[in-house]
């Protein structure tokens, strides 16, 4: 289990659901700046195009918001 906010903890967790071609992010945290943006650039990098990424729940307070501005192929629910 992932705490948010921890400290020195980077860190982020996926489902993949490959029947679907979809790609929750499930939790993501980082304590150092720009981590997240660098998981996120990962994560969206290494995935076939015809796949989707999804932010079921997201507390973030706008970075997913952000991040789907930047990666249209991430939808926040």
């Amino acid at each position: 289990m992932v705490k948010i906010g921890a400290d020195g903890l980077v860190g982020v967790e996926l489902l993949i659901d490959t029947a679907h071609r979809v790609v929750p992010f499930y939790a993501i945290t980082s304590a150092v700046p720009g981590a997240g943006r660098r998981m996120v650039e990962a994560v969206v990098g290494a995935l076939p195009a015809d796949w989707q990424l999804v932010v079921l729940l997201d507390w973030s307070g706008g970075f997913w918001e952000h991040m789907a501005r930047e990666h249209p192929q991430i939808q926040v629910c």
